[in-house]
């Protein structure tokens, strides 16, 4: 059984071709720097062979159609041999576990859209394009909230007249899939019951969010109704004082969408360094003297510092500290700079570590530093496995 897993993120779209009878990989690719100049597209079949393509891709219409096109040349003789395809979804409204597409639930996933600007455009043209193109298959949305359900209220509530809360208007968080794959790999490396364990998982990369969990279950989250909420991000603000946003509106005369514009594709590390909204440039950058890239790149690392510093709290203690997505994993820099001064918390990183192999060959990091309470790990995110289970067990509750 052939399951698609598509996620598309807000600069990028990963797809995986799954055989789910053993769940083994048959195909996979990433479209990377989505309407930047820069942009690429690498691939890998399950013989292990890789390609990488530079290429200028303006939209997500258009990394859908590569994918296509990719699959059809390199891996499949035909696009009925999907049977399923998983598609990520940011925000399910009234929908937390996976369900097969319908129209009731795209019109959920649209009335959502105001929360999710940046993501659920690309993702609805992406659902209706792949539906369009393979109506043989079984579409299935995944949400990204369906791992904090488990969310209590006084954490989820917000300080609004309590009619909104009645009306749904409460934190739900996102990058569930994350968040729940590195929390069960972390249990599984240490070789620990993940009941008996507290974790603070740190999912860092374009879009970026902290979950506090207890017993592996989600009781805490930085994002939160939209993905505005908690870090900075590639080009999205995080916290702001709301008092602030009526005052620069007047000022500059922003009508709200322009002020949506700014907070969503204008802010984060793109606004504050000038420079880009991928971390990498911004390092670079950074390195090279620029200052507004270097107080970009402090100023991302403060608030994941401080973050921490809450779920350690809501935790009452940390036994593992997890830093994934393609910030957390892959950056020693950004490490070391939200972990200084945390050594009196039980918090010491191994700075001689570093990400040298593949994240097939190191799918985990150990990098603890001598006399730390807390195991540090670094550990490849793998999303799309999560999906594909949930899409399978949707099929088989339909079957």
């Amino acid at each position: 059984m052939k399951i698609l897993v598509v996620n598309s993120g807000s600069s990028s779209l990963k797809y995986t071709l799954f055989d789910m009878a053993d769940e083994s990989i048959l195909f996979s690719g990433e479209i990377e720097r989505i309407g930047l100049d820069n942009g690429n597209h690498s691939f890998r079949s399950r013989q292990g062979e890789e390609k990488t393509l530079e290429t200028r891709i303006r939209g997500h219409g258009q990394a859908l159609d590569a994918m296509l096109d990719t699959l059809a040349q390199e891996s499949l003789s035909s696009l009925h041999e999907i049977v399923a395809v998983a598609h990520r979804v940011a925000h399910g409204g009234k929908y937390r576990d996976a369900v097969r597409i319908s129209p009731e639930v795209m019109d959920e996933i649209r009335r959502m859209t105001p929360m999710i600007p940046l993501h659920h455009p690309p993702m609805i043209e992406e659902i209706e394009e792949c539906e369009s193109r393979m109506p043989h298959a079984v579409h299935v949305a995944v949400f990204d909230t369906w791992f904090h359900a488990s969310i209590p209220d006084e954490a989820a509530i917000y300080g609004l007249p309590y009619r909104y809360f009645e009306q749904g208007y409460r934190r739900i968080g996102f990058h569930g899939h994350s968040h729940a794959y590195v929390c069960a790999c972390a249990a599984k490396y240490l070789e620990q019951p993940i009941e008996a364990l507290k974790m603070i998982t740190c999912h860092l990369g374009n879009g970026a969010s902290l979950c506090a969990i207890d017993g592996g279950r989600s009781i805490d989250t930085s994002l939160g109704m939209t993905a505005l909420e908690g870090l900075i991000m590639g080009t999205r603000s995080g916290d702001v004082d709301p008092g602030l946003i009526p005052v620069i509106m007047n000022e500059e005369s922003l009508s709200p969408d322009q002020m949506m514009n700014m907070l969503y594709r204008e802010s984060g590390l793109k606004g504050l360094s000038g420079v880009s909204s991928d971390m990498r440039d911004v390092e670079a950058a950074a390195h090279h003297g620029d200052r507004r890239a270097l107080l970009a790149l402090d100023a991302f690392c403060y608030r994941v510092k401080r973050y921490i510093g809450a779920m350690l709290m809501v935790l009452g203690g940390c036994d593992v500290l997890v830093f994934a997505g393609g910030i957390g994993r892959n950056s020693g820099t950004v490490r070391r700079k939200i972990l200084q001064g945390a050594e009196g918390l039980g918090f010491v990183l191994d700075e001689n570590k570093r990400v040298t192999e593949s994240a097939e060959d190191q799918p985990v990091l150990d990098v603890t530093g001598p006399g730390s309470r807390v195991r540090i790990l670094a550990i490849t995110t793998w999303e799309e496995i999560v999906m594909a289970r949930q899409c399978l067990s949707v099929l088989k509750k339909g079957a």
